[in-house]
Formats: C-alpha cells, structure tokens, sequence
C-alpha cells in the first residue's frame, strides 16, 4: 500500500472586516492515495500550537481520480475516498 503524503504549500490570512474575524486558508498537496477510504494526517495546528478546527474544505483535483470527501476533517485528519484513479493526487484548500 501507498503512504499517503501532505505538504503545505500556502498559508495565507483573511479577516472578515464586517465581523472583524480572522481565518487562515492553508493549502495541502496530498500524493500517494489509494482506492477506497483515505485517512490524511494534516499536521495543522494553529500558531500558539493548539489543535486545529477546521472550517471548511474546497478540494482542487490535480490528477485523473475521483474523490469524494468521506467526513468533514478534524483536529487530526483529513478524510476523503478515492472512487477511482488510485495513486492520484488533490490540492485542498482548508479554512480554520
């Protein structure tokens, strides 16, 4: 079985100016993923080194495979499902 590999590539804020709220959009290149259920360790945490919420997630596909987000992602991992294109790789874009 493939491993699964992350890399941040993009981290950027953005402030709400009406409610004068701050998120961070970080970007991940996620390689190596399988057929099936993938459970994608992010390795995000905020900048006083607490665990992340995240927010909301926008996947951009970058190979010739179908996926599908399994569950929303949590302080730990990414959840998505390949349906078919094993070994394919995607961008996520994730708001925390």
């Amino acid at each position: 079985a493939m491993s699964v590999g992350v890399t941040i590539v993009n981290s950027i804020a953005v402030r709400d100016c009406d409610l004068g709220r701050r998120w961070r959009m970080v970007r991940l290149d996620i390689t190596g993923l399988s057929a099936g259920a993938n459970i994608i360790p992010h390795g995000l945490l905020t900048t006083s080194q607490d665990l992340v919420t995240i927010q909301r997630e926008d996947v951009l596909l970058t190979s010739a495979v179908a996926v599908h987000q399994t569950q929303p992602g949590d302080s730990s991992n990414l959840y998505y499902t390949v349906d078919s294109g094993a070994g394919g790789t995607i961008s996520i874009w994730v708001m925390l």
